[in-house]
Formats: C-alpha cells, structure tokens, sequence
C-alpha cells in the first residue's frame, strides 16, 4: 500500500494546542501596559514636535532681529511703543520674576541733559508642557527715539 500524500484525511493530524482563556486575557493586558508606558515615554517628545513651545510675546511688539547660534540660546530683538516697565509688568503676569534697574536721573530729573538709553529690568520665566519646557529671559531697555519705538527688549530662549 502506498504512502498517503501530504495533506490527505488519512494522514494523521496533531491535535492543535489551545490556550487557556485567562492566559490570553493576561498576556493582552501586559501588551497593554507595555504600549501604555511605551506611549508615556514618547508622548513628551512628539507633543513638543507637533506643538513647539514658545516664549511669551506682548502684543504689539514688533521683531527686528532673530539670531539662531549652532550652540547656546536662540534670541530675538524686539522693538514696541509701550513702556519699559509695562513689558515687565506683561512678563511679570505670564509668572516670571523680574529684577528693576535703578532709573537713571535724567530720566526723573528733565532739567538734567538727555543721557541716552537705559536698562529698565530683567525677567526670568519658564513655560512646560507634557514634560518639556523652555526657560527664557528678557532684558528691557528704554530710552530709545520715539519714532523707533521708545522700548527695545531682548529674548532669550534656552531649550
């Protein structure tokens, strides 16, 4: 008699082997914590990717310069008719902590000669979000002609 071909009902099968239904319901839901920490690890980052954090600007403040360094902190010049301590007092409301410089006389005292511009504060801040964060400082300087915007300020952004 000959052998019987592969795949005939003569040939004898192995019974499949069959996975308790606990099992199965063990094993989906460590696949579903592991993709849950999976995703936790990278949401950060996609988040940041998709949604880049910025520093804060106030409104109506016009750019006059950007300057990306391969190292160190990105920055931006900034020009705007609003006072110097209003852009603090704009910085101060958005959380940061800002250190005043002292006035200079000629600016309280008009009978002393026009000294030129001058230091108004320095603001540190920091903005988060899904675990990353930018920090960011602020130097205002005041005193500039009028028709240029009388306020100047500079931002850093340190990612």
């Amino acid at each position: 008699m000959p052998a019987p071909e592969p795949g005939t009902a003569d040939e004898r099968s192995v019974p499949a082997a069959r996975v308790p239904l606990w099992v199965a319901l063990l094993a989906m839901a460590a696949a579903l914590v592991v993709a849950g920490l999976i995703l936790w690890r990278v949401a950060g980052p996609l988040y940041g990717l998709l949604f880049p954090l910025e520093a804060p600007v106030p409104p109506g403040a016009s750019e006059e310069r950007h300057d990306r360094p391969e190292r160190g902190a990105e920055s931006w010049l900034y020009r705007t008719a609003q006072t110097g301590n209003e852009i603090a007092a704009f910085y101060e409301g958005q959380g940061a902590s800002c250190r005043y410089a002292p006035v200079p006389g000629y600016v309280t005292d008009r009978s002393l000669p026009w000294g030129g511009t001058y230091a108004v504060a320095t603001c540190v801040g920091k903005e988060k979000a899904a675990g990353l964060g930018i920090s960011w400082e602020v130097h205002i300087h005041a005193g500039y002609p009028d028709e240029a915007g009388p306020t100047r300020f500079r931002l850093y952004v340190f990612r």
